[in-house]
């Protein structure tokens, strides 16, 4: 599997069947530098040589374990050099070590999003499912799991009484497409009506190693998850 790896610090990713790496090694904070004379570009120019040597040394220690295909030290407007990357190295993953923009490139992409949060563990895996889901992707993935959960939510539709006929359809229809799609798992499945903000809860009762969501739940919902969310999250 090719993977990138977008991160500012070593990496456990003994979890995953990564065998080529293309690391962008991305400057601690998120806002860009504004420069108005020589002597501050002189003093930036001065205050990279650090930062590209701990880069230096990361890429060291990863060629021991991985082919290391190549890499880039990025400082400001990571959504270019991302999107960049994705371009010329198509990889199957790309595994965001520290804070990364989610861009429009990247979900529309068929590669796989791993937001690592620690080591990579897929015993207790926490899924959720989405209408439009790739469904053979995250099949592959749940594989790995010993003991997985499938959820389905419904967001409330306004008013209730209005929607209550039409809520119950789509709590239905969506219980029928995950028993369909995932029936050769056994694995525990419920639909509940919520918004995406119950993943933190439900993952924390279900004590899950890491989150699996559908790219079909949109960028919204994958950032709220990541906010609420302790464990890794992986988007397919």
């Amino acid at each position: 599997m090719k993977c990138v790896v977008f991160t500012n610090k070593e990496l456990d990713l003994e979890g995953l069947d990564v065998k080529d790496i293309y690391v962008i090694f991305a400057k601690g904070a998120k806002e860009s530098i504004t420069l108005s004379d020589r002597g501050e570009m002189l003093n930036l120019a001065l205050s990279k040589i650090p930062i590209i040597k701990r880069a230096e040394e990361l890429i060291e220690k990863l060629e021991k374990k991985y082919n290391v295909v190549g890499m880039s030290v990025v400082f400001e407007d990571y959504e270019t050099e991302i999107n960049r990357v994705l371009d010329a190295q198509k990889p199957d993953i790309v595994v965001a070590g520290r804070y990364m923009p989610i861009t429009d490139k990247l979900l529309k992409s068929k590669t796989t999003i791993l937001f690592y949060r620690g080591k990579v563990v897929f015993d207790r895996i926490l899924y959720v499912h989405s209408e439009g889901a790739n469904a053979e992707v995250a099949k592959q993935w749940l594989k790995k799991g010993k003991e997985i959960l499938i959820v389905g939510i419904v967001e409330p539709m306004m008013p209730p009484e209005t929607h209550a006929k039409r809520m119950k359809e789509a709590q239905e229809g969506l219980k029928k497409e995950i028993e369909e799609l995932y029936k050769d798992f056994k694995a525990s499945k419920v639909v509940l009506v919520g918004s995406i903000g119950k993943v933190k809860r439900i993952a924390r009762e279900f004590d899950a190693d890491i989150v699996i969501l559908s790219r079909g739940v949109g960028k919204e919902a994958i950032e709220a998850v990541l906010e609420n969310t302790e464990v890794g999250v992986l988007v397919v």
